[in-house]
């Protein structure tokens, strides 16, 4: 099976354990493009942020599609996560490049048509996620969760501010031992039977200030470049 079949076939089995709720499917946005990246990213959000629809609703009223969102009208709260992509395709280039290339719609849709965007947690969020609730949820979802990263076969999974929780689906109970030069956190996993480096960054939305935003923006591609220099 493809990359979608084996997501809609993962998608089927998992909303069974929460037909009564919210449910959110996501992953990879266009499976072609990504499958012919010879450095496949993925990031992990922490969940999609999609308010509560209610529970009088259909089943497909209360079930999202964020691959199709992101295929077709990515919004701009996609902004930052997008020039983060940009400069892992682009390691040179500088923050202008990556505010006057990546700046609507269209731009953000295709440079995020490279990579795979995974919600942590499968429910409908509200703005922001209790640790408690994402602790559960890793602890009941560990197995889907790592079904669903393996579908991608990635070189490097980037945890936007959920590194800590994560880290729990692949057994780590402790913070990253290893670190770049930069004094970015990582941990070597293996996912389906290949080598693949879990990246414990901040989330796009962190309050960081404008005066450090092209920092952040390029930490991640600063981050995977040091990584695949270290023998």
């Amino acid at each position: 099976m493809n990359i979608r079949e084996n997501e809609n076939t993962l998608f089927n089995e998992w909303r069974n354990k929460y037909l009564k709720q919210s449910f959110v499917i996501d992953g990879c946005p266009y499976p072609d493009i990504y499958s012919k990246e010879t450095q496949k990213v993925v990031f992990v959000l922490k969940d999609g942020n999609l308010g509560d629809p209610g529970s009088d609703g259909t089943i497909e009223e209360r079930t999202y599609d964020q691959r199709g969102e992101l295929e077709k009208e990515p919004t701009l709260w996609w902004l930052t996560i997008a020039r983060w992509a940009f400069f892992i395709q682009n390691p040179l280039s500088t923050w202008e490049d990556g505010q006057t290339k990546i700046k609507d719609m269209e731009s953000i849709k295709e440079v995020l048509s490279h990579h795979c965007i995974v919600q942590l947690k499968k429910t409908w969020g509200g703005g922001s996620v209790a640790n408690t609730t994402l602790a559960t949820v890793v602890e009941s979802d560990k197995n889907e969760i790592i079904r669903q990263l393996s579908i991608y076969q990635p070189h490097f999974i980037v945890a936007c501010g959920n590194g800590e929780f994560l880290s729990r689906v692949f057994g780590f109970t402790k913070r990253p031992t290893l670190q770049t030069p930069d004094g970015v956190g990582y941990w070597e996993i293996i996912l389906g039977n290949k080598q693949c480096f879990l990246i414990d960054y901040c989330h796009p939305s962190i309050r960081a200030g404008t005066k450090v935003k092209g920092l952040i923006a390029k930490g991640v591609a600063l981050s995977i470049q040091s990584i695949k220099q270290i023998p």
